[in-house]
């Protein structure tokens, strides 16, 4: 392997890390915040609050087919040194990103009363409130979009670091803030409105960050209407993908609002919250693999161990993650919501499974998306989740909280993704990526069968998590160690953070 070979590898592994790490910094805060909100505004109160942020984000969902196409079409530009290419490109980004911004922003400024009628089991008064808090979404959401798209932007130039770093500082903003106006009396409405300080604060700097990029490569913004007609269908298959992840992700918490009232909403945000990071977590740790699978080399054997690494990355989180939640379900839920019952418990545990293995689908995401197979990604992310809406509409509607959870079970599907992911890449086949990510696997059978067998003695749980985790970390580092780059790039990264 060359020398050039060698650093397009490593910088998987090396982009990787620090989306983790800021994931890992950001998914803190965040679950620290959720028990405290709790306890500043009581379950109804975060039902709430809960079901517009919900809205804020599915509307927000536009920016995903510009903040992807941006990864993928750009980072090819530059790559190829095609300077006009990369100017049309920007064009197309920053142009349709306005416009989808602008339309977003009035359209929840001005519909968000019609959005709540539907919530007949809230009280008029939390409408009400749901209703003021979507209104001053719309701002936050204009900001969102242009944001995003201007993360792609940074990713296709190799700013993983950068990145981390401002998406960090706006969580530490929003969630801390949140804290602060919740200490103080606020409700959903104040909240919100510090949602838009705060986005639209890291925007401002995004936009410099960017500015300083293209300055630096002398690009400018240009137009070719060839080049913004393949985007444009690139996006709309992003974009279709994007709502099938976000008909799982939030339309979820409408319907189980709708159904259950907010004081229940308010514990299934809670559960969906802390097991939603397994995905977080282990996707970010792969999401290098779409510029780096359109770099310069793409013989099979460099596409493949990309790959390989990029599973065992994705398994090694998910399933780590997943075996902890499940395992310390009861202390976790005590943590959350105090005095919480044993369904709830038993809801924790039903979801950290489902997501830990749902999220093993990140690698076949990523590689349909760097293929340019967006419109197949998007209908199995959009059939899963439509399925998994269904269900978890009848679970809630004839087995409360535990069934609403169970129905996330139907976005398993999208594990599909990497079978046909591995076919587009001549990968190998599926028996393969199985026995790339054996060892977790083995894991999380074993997790799942203590959890069953063993009593709630919190020594022998928390020995157990150890116990496993290190075997994880012992496996993880000794498959990493045969590409060679693992150690050395470990230890460069901590050079260039002082240290070593």
């Amino acid at each position: 392997m060359d020398d050039k070979s060698a650093m397009r590898r490593t910088s998987v592994l090396r982009n990787g890390l620090y989306n983790i790490g800021a994931q890992a910094v950001r998914g803190m805060v965040s679950l620290v915040s959720i028990p405290i909100l709790i306890g500043l505004l009581g379950l109804r109160e975060y039902g709430v609050w809960s079901l517009a942020y919900a809205v804020l984000m599915l509307v927000t969902i536009s920016e995903a087919a510009f903040s992807v196409t941006a990864t993928v079409f750009l980072s090819r530009d530059l790559a190829g040194n095609d300077s006009a290419g990369a100017a049309n490109t920007l064009g197309f980004l920053l142009s349709g990103a306005s416009i989808v911004s602008g339309i977003l922003g009035t359209f929840l400024w001005t519909f968000s009363p019609v959005l709540v009628r539907a919530l007949v089991h809230f009280s008029t008064a939390d409408r009400f409130t749901a209703s003021q808090a979507l209104k001053i979404a719309g701002l936050a959401v204009s900001a969102l979009v242009i944001q995003r798209t201007l993360i792609g932007i940074e990713q296709s130039f190799d700013r993983y670091a950068t990145v981390s770093v401002l998406d960090l500082s706006q969580s530490l903003l929003t969630n801390g803030g949140a804290i602060v106006v919740a200490w103080f009396g606020g409700k959903a409405v104040e909240l919100m409105k510090w949602q838009v300080a705060a986005v639209v604060i890291l925007t401002v700097v995004h936009s410099c960050v960017v500015w300083n990029l293209l300055r630096g490569r002398r690009l400018y913004v240009g137009w070719c209407t060839e080049k913004a007609t393949r985007m444009l269908k690139y996006s709309a298959g992003a974009w279709t993908s994007a709502i099938g992840s976000a008909v799982f992700g939030q339309c979820d918490q409408l319907v189980v609002g709708g159904l259950l009232g907010a004081p229940m909403l308010g514990v299934y945000a809670a559960i969906t919250g802390i097991t939603s990071k397994i995905n977080s977590f282990s996707g970010a740790a792969v999401q290098p693999l779409v510029p780096a699978l359109n770099g310069g080399n793409r013989s099979r054997i460099s596409v493949v161990s990309r790959l390989q690494e990029a599973a065992q990355l994705n398994a090694f989180i998910a399933i780590e993650i997943g075996v902890i939640l499940y395992i310390l379900a009861r202390w976790v839920t005590q943590i959350m919501i105090p005095a919480s019952s044993s369904q709830v418990v038993i809801g924790l545990q039903i979801a950290a499974i489902i997501y830990a293995v749902y999220s093993l689908n990140a690698p076949g995401h990523f590689v349909l998306f760097s293929v340019g197979a967006a419109g197949l990604n998007a209908a199995i992310t959009l059939c899963s989740a439509i399925v998994s809406l269904a269900l978890i509409f009848e679970g809630a509607r004839h087995f409360g909280l535990l069934g609403a959870i169970a129905g996330n079970v139907a976005y398993l599907g999208t594990v599909s993704m990497v079978v046909l992911g591995l076919r587009k890449i001549n990968a190998g086949s599926i028996r393969t990526y199985v026995r790339w990510i054996a060892v977790p696997l083995l894991c999380l059978a074993v997790a799942f069968l203590f959890g069953i067998l063993v009593g709630d003695q919190l020594w022998l749980r928390c020995g157990f998590v150890v116990v496993q985790s290190a075997a994880l970390m012992l496996w993880f580092v000794r498959e990493q160690s045969q590409f060679g780059s693992f150690a050395p790039e470990l230890w460069r990264i901590a050079n260039d953070r002082g240290l070593n």
